[in-house]
């Protein structure tokens, strides 16, 4: 079985953003467990996660609403 490409940004999107959510869960639980609630600490994750997350949602509303070439 041979995936449409469209299928599979859908696919990848959805796999994405549920990973960023389990992400952030887990990173919380974290930083509650850090001195002062983690207030020292730098979340360089969140520079990668989250514009990664835009473009795909970005992309597959895009595909969705606006590309008409099918």
């Amino acid at each position: 079985m041979i995936l449409k490409p469209k299928i599979l940004l859908y696919i990848i999107t959805a796999v994405v953003l549920i990973a960023a959510l389990v992400w952030e869960y887990y990173m919380q639980q974290w930083l509650s467990y850090q001195p002062e609630g983690g207030d020292e600490v730098m979340r360089v994750d969140l520079f990668v996660i989250w514009p990664v997350v835009i473009t795909l949602v970005s992309l597959s509303i895009f595909r969705l609403f606006f590309d008409k070439r099918e």
